[in-house]
């Protein structure tokens, strides 16, 4: 069963997708085959017959489109969730896709538990990996945050919450939120099946210098300011330093929440580039325009 990679985007977030591009060839070199959904004009991007506007839909056919090609699983990405750190390519390329196989999974998460983040369910121990299977009531068990996906279970989970959501939900948002709730009425075959990786043990690298010293440090500073100076006073201070915290380590090192948003840069990312020693990736994405 052949794995490949599908960055579904829209020409509005191009920049975006060229800048993950970049990072996929600095980072994951021995990369599998990369396909785009949701823009023209590249050799690598799929057909686009729907409206690009609507994610589900674009991502949809492009589900068909990579079957047809002979691909069973994708890592799916969005444009604003490049690695930000060297990849692990034997684990990425093979080791995963072959649990995916082992398990029957659905899906099985690149941003997992550990690092500060709970677990969802059980833990599965499988080829000397350790990996939270999500409860099927888990609300956030279908991340777009980089993961492994079933193309065949992600074309029904699609086809399902297109029947179901109205044009104007059908976007990534609505994917995670009400993809992941019971009232979305979806099979077992779907919720019970969805993993997440404990990452750390599965890098291609050390955490980057200092970063768990420095969350060790703002975890007592927050401590301390919310204890001496009340909620509202570390909250502010969360917005200057939870880039740190929402990192995570693993195979594919990536940030939560993204590159993005609430349709800005995400500040989170700026003062975490600026940990990383990367200025030069705050001044890209800072000179971004998207019209």
């Amino acid at each position: 069963m052949n794995t490949c990679i599908l960055l579904s985007t829209c020409e509005r977030y191009r920049p975006l997708t060229d800048f993950t591009r970049a990072r996929l060839r600095e980072f994951w070199p021995d990369a599998l085959p990369l396909r785009l959904a949701g823009i023209g004009g590249d050799p690598l991007a799929l057909p686009l017959r729907d409206d690009p506007c609507n994610w589900m839909r674009v991502t949809r056919s492009a589900c068909d489109d990579l079957l047809a090609e002979g691909f069973g699983q994708a890592y799916l990405l969005l444009e604003d969730h490049p690695p930000l750190g060297p990849c692990h390519a034997e684990n990425l390329n093979a080791a995963l896709p072959a649990l995916m196989r082992e398990l029957g999974a659905v899906s099985i998460a690149l941003s997992g538990y550990g690092q500060g983040r709970k677990i969802h369910g059980a833990i599965v121990k499988s080829r000397g990996w350790e990996l939270d299977r999500c409860r099927p009531d888990t609300l956030w068990k279908y991340p777009l945050h980089p993961a492994l996906w079933r193309l065949d279970a992600l074309r029904e989970l699609l086809d399902r919450l297109i029947a179901w959501l109205p044009e104007s939900e059908q976007n990534p948002w609505a994917f995670e939120r009400r993809g992941g709730s019971a009232e979305a009425g979806l099979p077992e075959t779907l919720t019970a099946h969805s993993y997440r990786i404990e990452g750390r043990s599965h890098a291609a690298t050390p955490v980057p210098a200092g970063l768990d010293a420095f969350k060790s440090a703002t975890d007592l500073y927050r401590y301390a300011v919310r204890k001496f100076a009340g909620e509202t006073a570390r909250a502010a201070v969360d917005d200057r330093l939870l880039g740190a915290h929402h990192y995570y380590h693993g195979p594919y090192p990536l940030i939560w929440s993204g590159l993005m948003r609430k349709g800005e840069i995400n500040p989170n990312a700026l003062f975490l580039f600026s940990l990383l020693k990367r200025p030069e990736w705050s001044a890209a994405l800072r000179e971004m325009r998207f019209a």
